[in-house]
């Protein structure tokens, strides 16, 4: 897999406690490991809330736990995006 150099700015002290952590791996590939980890549980997120779209549209609920329901899962999503 190709690599690319990138200059990113992040705390000073996130990035010692990675380069600890790190080892003799070294730092890049540290945060490589986690930056391929989130973008995997960004798109579990993502294909989650669309199987719970889809599901939405087929549910045989009254609509008013339907509401109830649609409430609920928007503070869930804004807790997940935010």
């Amino acid at each position: 897999m190709a690599t690319q150099k990138v200059s990113v700015t992040l705390e000073g002290a996130a990035i010692e406690r990675a380069r600890q952590l790190a080892g003799p791996r070294g730092l890049s590939s540290y945060l490589d490991d986690a930056l391929h980890e989130k973008l995997a549980r960004d798109a579990r997120q993502t294909a989650f809330i669309q199987f719970l779209d889809e599901l939405e549209k087929v549910d045989p609920t009254p609509p008013d736990v339907q509401a109830h329901g649609r409430e609920r899962a928007a503070a869930i999503r804004r807790r997940v995006s935010g």
